[in-house]
This record gives structure tokens, sequence and C-alpha cells, in this order.
């Protein structure tokens, strides 16, 4: 059975970890924003920054593929290649053509960062509901289950939480806030995916 100091120094782990995970994703996200807003007014407002990782990627997508480049490639039955062979076929094109692809390459990296922040995301979730699921077994059920089925399972948690350490007096108000503060995390993610791009951010 875990004691109060140990359960003290797992959250305190978790939350040291978890707050490592989003200043690696606000970095990035800072970036992905500066850089969409440069595009924006590179691309005379042909590409616009979308509320969500998903929609950006697929107006990035568009965008690019629409480029001269892109339709070059294509006309050369050129259509299966990755991001980093695109990037190669960009400099060579820009140099040989001598033309200016310079929104297109900025595109491309906005896409590349979107998949980063994506990741970022995706594993400080995995790592949370990894390390929170060893002390409330009943949340590893949010992997199975349908969404309709998200708020029956948290109020299960919840009862968990009280059952085990709460009336046990295992667990302090400031942990459980955290303990709290993850589980929120964790079924919002599953809830809704990842987070939305803050368009009030862009300058």
């Amino acid at each position: 059975m875990i004691n109060q100091e140990k359960l003290t120094n797992l959250l305190k782990e978790i939350f040291t970890k978890k707050e490592k995970y989003s200043t690696k994703y606000n970095k990035l996200l800072t970036s992905f924003l500066e850089k969409a807003s440069k595009l924006v007014e590179l691309s005379k407002d042909l590409y616009q920054v979308e509320h969500t990782i998903k929609l950006n990627k697929i107006s990035l997508k568009d965008y690019i593929l629409n480029s001269d480049i892109c339709i070059f490639l294509k006309e050369n039955n050129l259509t299966d290649y990755s991001i980093s062979e695109l990037k190669r076929y960009m400099n060579s094109y820009e140099k040989n053509s001598l033309s200016n692809i310079t929104s297109y390459k900025i595109a491309l990296d906005l896409y590349t960062k979107l998949e980063e922040i994506e990741q970022v995301e995706n594993k400080m979730i995995n790592y949370e509901l990894t390390e929170i699921s060893s002390l409330l077994s009943s949340i590893s059920a949010i992997k199975s289950i349908s969404k309709n089925q998200y708020e029956d399972l948290y109020n299960k948690v919840i009862c968990e939480l009280k059952e085990q350490y709460i009336d046990k007096d295992l667990i302090n108000s400031e942990d459980s806030n955290i303990l709290l503060e993850i589980l929120n995390d964790i079924f919002k993610f599953y809830l809704y995916g990842n987070k939305e791009i803050p368009l009030d951010l862009i300058k």
C-alpha cells in the first residue's frame, strides 16, 4: 500500500515531467504561430491558420500540393515522396528554376512543426495515463470505451480516488488537485483530441 509521502513524491515527479512536456509544447506552438503568420502574409491569404492541428495539416498539404514544384513533380510522375525528399526536391527546383518558393518551404516546415506538436502532446498524455493507471486502475479502460461512456468512467475514477486515497487520508488537497488536473488532461484529450490552436495569439 502506498503511503502519503510516496504518493506526494510520485505526483510531484509526474507533474514535473508534465510541465517539461508543456514547456516543449508551448515553444513549438509559439514558433508555429510566428511562422504561420508570416505564411499568411507571403501566400497573400491563400493559407489561413485553422483552429485545429488536423485542419492546419490539411490546409498546408493542399497549399503545398498546388505549388509549382509539386505540379512539376506530378508531371514527371513523382507523387510518392517523403517530407525530407520533398525538401530536397524543393532546394533543387529553386536552384535550377531560379523560382522563389520560400512560402512553400515555410509551409512544409510548418507541417513538420505541427507533427512535432502533435507528438509532444500525445507523448504527454500517454505518460500521464501510464503513471496514473498505477494509482487509479479504472482509468485504463479509457483506451477501449466509446465517447458516450467517458462520463461514467470519469465518475468511477473519482469514486476510486475518494475510496482509495481521500477517505483514507492518504492524499492532501494539493496532491488531489494535481491528480485532478492530470485526469482532466487525459479525459479532454480522449474526448476532443489534440488541443486547439489559440488563434488569438497570432500577431
